[in-house]
């Protein structure tokens, strides 16, 4: 059994949904600490401009939270008119495209009060469409403890892992933990995704961006470049 474990980001890069499709079971990690600014609430897309070949940000507003505030608990700034910028950017960049997305148009047209459960949807909708099989679940839905490794631990435990796929950012407290999880029969591999190219749009190809960009340029085929 393979597990991997992410927090929630907001429209999660190509990679991201890699890692999904190549795990028995994926955790959404939403029980630990929010971080402004991060990919939690922002993600990127590219420009339709013809001048100027460039990315430009997407992101979600919310309210203040406090230091300790848990990924679950955030809760969006709904006075600000996020969703109508959302759709005014991916008109503005990608042209009617966007709409050939059906789950999207119906994820906008739904209200929002944390962010956690909008980004949830997304990525749970985003799988089906993708056609990825990968049980998913929430940390906090969970009965684990701990922090960091022992967090992690404790998740491949609960769902009878004995293989963790982690991205290469944990690696460095991973590593350092590593005798926990040899002490439980639990394998860390580290994820490596390999872009592939696909039919972008402009003559520079930039990498890296939000899923939505592979969705809105390949739409159906978009299951190919996973």
């Amino acid at each position: 059994m393979k597990v991997s474990i992410s927090q929630p980001t907001l429209f999660p890069w190509i990679g991201y949904f890699n890692m999904i499709k190549n795990s028995d079971v994926f955790v959404f990690l939403d029980n630990v600490k929010f971080k402004k600014q991060t990919w939690q609430m922002r993600n990127r897309l590219k420009s339709g401009s013809k001048i100027e070949e460039a990315e430009f940000w997407i992101h979600i507003p919310t309210k203040l939270p406090k230091t300790n505030t848990l990924i679950k608990d955030v809760y969006i700034d709904n006075n600000q008119d996020w969703k109508q910028k959302h759709l005014d950017s991916f008109q503005y960049n990608y042209g009617s495209k966007y709409k050939d997305i059906l789950f999207l148009e119906e994820l906008y047209q739904k209200d929002w009060d944390k962010i956690a459960d909008f980004n949830i949807e997304f990525i749970t909708k985003c799988c089906a469409f993708l056609e990825i099989p990968t049980h998913l679940v929430r940390a906090s839905e969970m009965e684990v403890k701990g922090k960091k490794s022992h967090l992690v631990l404790d998740i491949c435990k609960q769902v009878n892992a004995d293989t963790l796929l982690a991205n290469s950012g944990s690696k460095t407290y991973l590593e350092q933990d590593k005798p926990i999880f040899d002490a439980s029969n639990v394998k860390i591999a580290y994820h490596n995704y390999n872009h592939i190219r696909y039919n972008q749009n402009g003559q520079v190809f930039i990498e890296d961006l939000s899923i939505l960009d592979l969705l809105f340029s390949e739409n159906k085929r978009s299951k190919e470049f996973i």
